[in-house]
């Protein structure tokens, strides 16, 4: 397969091509499997960010980039040390109404404003929670005895009011909790968050918080406490909040060209397993990412062996993924404008060894984000397995900070299976045959993609995303019942 690759790839592009590496299908599964080896070794404790584990792991990452004499991003430094603010589960969060536990997760969620406290007191609703001059509707100006009270704020809002933009600050879910805490609220509980105020509440990187406990609850919590007026609400928050440095690994193939394609993935993953019934053992991520870190290290060999004129190359190696995409966020926000112009598409890799978990399926998601990409997908054969696209860019992986800035992406992916986020995720659960397979496809896909004009960038409208996002977890529950 590779011997054929090459071919294609200098009728196109006239690589000048060394001698450094032999790319024969052996020669790449040698390397993948010591890659996924090493990094997937209980030494490497489990490469969760911010420990000694995350250390060890770049500092083999970088050993290998330098072996293939691919250059830093930043003059004599692979890292790019980036210092962010994340929360802490310490123990389940608690919301009993009227003598019935609700369960966190499924009824309830912790918000990122939240204090880390509990409360027993009797509850109050506020409507919308809006302190507006004038405004008849919203205000707190019916509402007697809120102080000491838990608070039920509606995130929704009257439609008089949300289509009146100077009014956008006072609509935020910030904003309603600072009024029911000037209020003398004990506690407050959210609900119906739409959109981008949903997404605020959960954002977990956030450092302001109030002095009081906030979660956000489902309509059937709601129904419930409202159908019991009279009785006390007992909710209870245990977090903490982490400020860390992480570090994410950057290199770059420079060739001259003005364009340049990002190849990406993260490395990090949870360290050791909080479940009792594993006993302390590491959650060592060989396909969670070692995979995909090996495989976007093997392309570096190529792409660096593999002159292309009409491309440079950057690799990146996200740190903190696993804490919630904070390396790749860091990155695309302190992207200047024209490196973000330069950009001429994103491929990112998260768990792609595993081809066959699935029935030889490979998932190729955020392909409606270039209009390019279906005749892409269509003209590029990909033998061995069979290709599911996935129109939007969902938000599980580093793929979207980059498609949310307007830059395509591809994102490869062999799928979910029984032993994601377990410390049964290892080297020998490897498919290194399928997963050479799949980066010989990938570099197919590169070649076409980079060999024209830029590729131009297109948003999947928001309902695919949703109902995408649903398909998704519908289908990883079925299949985690299915075992």
């Amino acid at each position: 397969m590779r011997s054929l690759l090459l071919a294609f790839t200098v009728c196109i592009f006239h690589f000048n091509v060394t001698a450094q590496f032999s790319f024969s299908d052996s020669a790449v599964r040698s390397r993948i499997c010591r890659d996924i080896f090493v990094l997937a070794s209980d030494s490497f404790e489990g490469r969760e960010a911010g420990t000694e584990g995350e250390r060890k792991a770049y500092t083999y990452i970088i050993s290998r980039l330098k072996e293939a004499e691919v250059s830093p991003l930043v003059a004599n430094n692979y890292l790019q040390p980036f210092t962010t603010g994340h929360i802490k589960f310490t123990k389940p969060a608690r919301l009993i109404a009227a003598g019935r536990s609700f369960s966190w997760r499924n009824d309830f969620g912790l918000c990122a404003y939240s204090a880390n406290d509990s409360v027993t007191a009797l509850w109050a609703d506020a409507g919308f929670g809006l302190v507006i001059p004038d405004a008849v509707t919203g205000s707190y100006k019916d509402i007697p005895g809120i102080s000491g009270k838990i608070v039920l704020i509606n995130l929704d809002s009257p439609s008089k009011l949300s289509k009146d933009t100077s009014l956008e600050a006072e609509l935020t879910p910030a904003v309603r909790i600072a009024n029911a805490v000037i209020k003398g609220a004990a506690g407050v509980i959210l609900y119906n968050g739409q959109g981008d105020y949903k997404s605020r509440l959960f954002d977990f990187s956030k450092s302001d918080s109030v002095t009081v406990p906030v979660i956000y609850a489902s309509s059937k919590v709601i129904d419930f406490i409202k159908s019991h007026p009279s009785g006390p609400l007992t909710m209870a928050v245990h977090l903490e909040r982490v400020s860390k440095t992480y570090n994410n690994v950057t290199a770059y193939i420079d060739n001259g060209a003005t364009r340049t394609i990002i190849l990406g993935g993260h490395y990090d993953h949870l360290g050791k397993s909080e479940k009792p019934a594993d006993k302390g053992a590491y959650c060592v991520g060989a396909d969670d990412n070692a995979s995909g870190t090996a495989g976007i290290l093997e392309l570096a060999r190529f792409y660096t062996t593999h002159k292309d004129p009409r491309n440079n190359y950057l690799i990146i190696l996200f740190s903190a993924e696993e804490k919630g995409l904070f390396g790749s966020e860091y990155f695309v926000k302190q992207m200047r404008p024209a490196m973000i112009d330069s950009i001429n598409f994103m491929l990112n890799f998260d768990m792609i060894g595993r081809l066959g978990c699935e029935g030889l399926l490979v998932t190729a998601e955020a392909s409606g984000s270039s209009p390019f990409w279906p005749r892409l997908y269509r003209e590029v054969k990909h033998p061995g397995f069979r290709l599911k696209k996935v129109a939007s860019s969902l938000p599980f992986s580093d793929q979207d900070a980059f498609y949310n800035k307007g830059i395509p992406v591809l994102y490869l992916t062999t799928g979910l299976h029984q032993q994601y986020h377990t410390p049964a995720d290892r080297p020998s659960t490897i498919n290194y045959t399928g997963m050479a397979g799949l980066l010989g496809y990938s570099e197919r896909l590169i070649s076409k993609a980079g060999s024209g004009e830029k590729v131009p960038y297109r948003k999947v409208p928001e309902i695919n995303l949703y109902l995408e996002i649903a398909g998704f977890l519908l289908g990883y529950f079925g299949d985690l019942l299915s075992f």
